[in-house]
């Protein structure tokens, strides 16, 4: 296949955010691809030429001129035209032809002068000319993507959201540069829409607040324009102008010095598709503040950077003060910046790109593949809810594709549609809408047979959606049994593309019921960035408050078995007198959490045994893992009220301790048995605490089991994970 690529602007001599996108984005579509031909067209000679990677590529200039681009039909046709910007040639169409829009600040900013309000009549109509002209349109994000749709009537399926890569600029050489010991830093260029202004008044006001403060600001870009006039006007009136410092364009290499030693990057744009600064300014681990609306807010979401409103310059102070004065909120937001960064790569890009070429250069469905995941909730601190978080954004991330998440409990971070709410059925706006995601899917991923495998394969029936169910535990299990329902079951099972099985248990159940049925296994996977690593010290001196200590983790319900645990462990307490249990969970039903309390109190336990329903986060949970002794779980099947796994091993694995569980459930496969821990019957509580009691008695065996924890868990990351999905989706695709 040939494939013209458009990049442009390229050449200037100090190239701000845009042509380092373009460029970039060139690169990576030649790093990933290898097969196809290109064409790179500039519009002017360059003094460099661009540096690209692989050898299936060739330069060529198309001259200067009001029609440049039309000069494109002089050479030799291409199979696809790829447009860095929404501009396609004045009178000549491609044959096939891509365009990536990264914004539009000439609809939200004034108009200054009668001049500029005709030209940006004029750009306005030549885009929405050009996006409707264009097979298929990349949009850098999904703040661009609705804003394609409201001012030019673009269809949702005729658009892609494909979020850019980031260079890692701190590990390029450094280019000193003379600044300041500690400052806000900005990089950009000195325009009304970066919010310059709102920065220097925001700046004033955290120095006012912050007289001791030993932060100067440095902004970061070329000194140049009406905008920057203004900006140097201001500051001759303003009391702080000694503490601001304007340095220039600067060079990646000057980047990479200015970024290492900023206090955090300040970005609050008021208009913008993207934001690349904040990408790498989290890169190198510098923490950010940026706007909470268009694409900075995407960049920036999942807590990786402080969100203010761009237009209260009071706002940015406080975050200022923020990130000065506490340490807790500087090692939360490198945290999350760290996971946040997982979901962009200039390889993804390239890849999700070179998917949409071939789609449009075969004149089929330009659009990325549609998946729709149908999952009762996606919260994070949920068995279920965590499995189909982590699948959606691992295969959001990996696979190119626009992804929709129908829920009945809606979170609200990933974007949930909460369309089965009570009684969704007798709502015909709502199953319609339902039902029309579904026919219009490649892909329909349910989490759990009944109801969302059910209601999957039904509505797919008779379209082109091919449904995956993925077969957790109770939900999958216990409907089997039941008339109705067991035949609906039986039904989507039978009917769907692929079953897979969070455990072997899991699928042996199934097979109980469906023999001869096709089921795939696999397990659920972990953070290991977040349970493998050090505890926070934030975190200490609670955990320190309650050692030594073993531990449990999980809801407060009949079936994790806390009426065998406990008493199990006052067997334990024979041997350990100073040994306290804490049991890690939130309150099911008010009958069984007083159940346990009066259980506590009878085997007079009420200071040995402690309930913790208060822990919020992933890093306070894994610095409770690395505090304890060993983790214990006795979950046991009630009916077809399964464990369908055990995450929790896994979390405790990550930590290092030796772990028992128990056995014929789904901890079979989250336990290795007589390496990284034990497991015995359900109903054996002289067992469970000799268990127990044997690993902590003897130091070498706790010593090899520590060692097989670690070990062992390593099959089990998310991303390991992921990639067995997405192996899946690929066959089915």
């Amino acid at each position: 296949m040939k494939i013209a690529v458009v990049l442009h602007p390229f050449g200037e001599k100090m190239p701000g955010g845009l042509p380092r996108i373009i460029s970039g984005w060139t690169e990576a579509l030649l790093s990933v691809d290898e097969k196809n031909e290109y064409t790179v067209f500039v519009k002017e000679r360059p003094k460099t030429p661009p540096v690209l990677p692989g050898k299936n590529w060739r330069l060529e200039i198309l001259g200067p001129g009001r029609f440049w681009l039309d000069r494109l039909r002089k050479f030799p046709l291409a199979d696809v035209y790829l447009f860095n910007t929404p501009v396609l040639p004045f009178f000549w169409k491609p044959p096939h032809a891509v365009v990536i829009a990264l914004d539009y600040p000439y609809k939200y900013l004034p108009a200054k002068g009668l001049r500029t309000v005709l030209f940006r009549k004029f750009i306005g109509w030549y885009h929405g000319r050009s996006l409707r002209r264009a097979d298929h349109v990349v949009a850098v994000s999904q703040s661009t993507k609705n804003d394609t749709m409201r001012f030019f009537g673009i269809p949702s399926e005729k658009i892609s959201v494909v979020y850019h890569g980031y260079k890692k600029i701190c590990e390029l050489p450094e280019s000193p540069v003379s600044l300041p010991a500690r400052f806000f830093f900005f990089a950009g260029t000195m325009k009304e829409r970066k919010n310059v202004l709102h920065i220097i008044k925001a700046f004033e006001l955290f120095l006012a607040s912050h007289p001791d403060a030993k932060e100067d600001l440095v902004l970061g870009g070329k000194n140049e324009g009406a905008y920057y006039d203004m900006l140097v006007d201001y500051l001759g009136k303003s009391p702080y102008s000694g503490r601001i410092i304007f340095t220039g364009h600067l060079n990646e290499n000057q980047l990479s010095f200015a970024y290492r030693r900023a206090t955090a990057l300040v970005f609050p744009s008021v208009v913008e598709g993207t934001g690349f600064p904040i990408l790498e300014a989290m890169s190198c681990g510098v923490p950010v503040i940026t706007s909470n609306i268009f694409g900075p807010a995407e960049l920036g979401g999942n807590g990786a950077a402080l969100l203010i409103d761009p237009r209260r310059p009071e706002e940015t102070a406080a975050a200022m003060g923020r990130i000065v004065s506490d340490e807790t909120v500087r090692r939360d937001l490198a945290a999350n910046a760290r996971k946040q960064l997982s979901l962009f790569s200039w390889e993804r890009t390239g890849r999700e790109t070179l998917a949409i070429l071939e789609r449009a250069a075969a004149g089929g469905r330009s659009h990325l593949p549609r998946v729709v995941f149908l999952a009762h909730n996606v919260r994070p601190h949920n068995g279920g809810g965590v499995l189909a978080r982590n699948i959606i954004k691992g295969m959001a991330a990996s696979l190119p594709s626009t992804v929709r998440v129908v829920t009945a409990q809606a979170g609200g971070e990933m974007g949930e549609e909460p369309l089965f709410a009570p009684r969704w059925f007798l709502s015909m706006p709502r199953l319609w809408k339902m039902i029309r995601a579904v026919r219009q899917a490649d892909i329909v991923h349910a989490f759990d047979v009944f109801p969302y495998g059910v209601i999957g394969v039904l509505c797919a029936r008779g379209s082109r959606a091919k449904v995956v169910i993925t077969a957790n535990g109770t939900g999958s299990i216990r409907h089997l049994y039941l008339f109705g329902r067991g035949m609906l079951c039986r039904f989507a099972l039978q009917h769907a593309a692929k079953v897979i099985a969070i455990s072997r248990f899991t699928r042996d159940e199934i097979l109980k019921k469906v023999p001869g049925l096709s089921i795939d296994v696999i397990n659920p996977g972990i953070d290991l960035a977040i349970f493998g690593a050090p505890p926070e010290p934030r975190f200490a001196a609670r955990v320190k408050k309650y050692q030594p200590y073993i531990m449990s983790v999980g809801s407060l319900r009949l079936r994790k078995g806390y009426k065998w645990s406990i008493p199990a462990f006052k067997k334990v307490l024979a041997t350990f007198p100073d040994l306290r249990y804490l049991i890690v969970g939130k309150k099911y039903t008010d009958k069984e959490y007083a159940r346990l309390r009066t259980l506590i109190d009878d085997l007079g336990l009420a200071d040995k045994v402690f309930l913790i329903e208060d822990i919020t986060s992933d890093e306070e949970l894994a610095a409770f893992y690395h505090g304890a002794r060993l983790f214990c779980l006795k979950s046991f099947n009630i009916g077809h009220d399964v464990e369908g796994f055990g995450i929790v091993f896994l979390e405790a694995a990550a930590a290092g301790i030796p772990v028992v569980g128990t056995k014929d459930c789904g901890a079979d496969d989250a336990v290795a048995d007589g390496r990284n821990g034990l497991l015995v019957a359900w109903n054996d509580v002289d067992g469970f605490a000799a268990a127990i009691v044997s690993i902590l008695s003897d130091a070498r065996r706790y010593q090899e089991m520590s060692a097989a924890s670690r070990s062992f868990v390593e099959r089990f990351t998310w991303e390991k994970k992921v990639a067995e999905y997405e192996r899946v989706y690929r066959k089915l695709l």
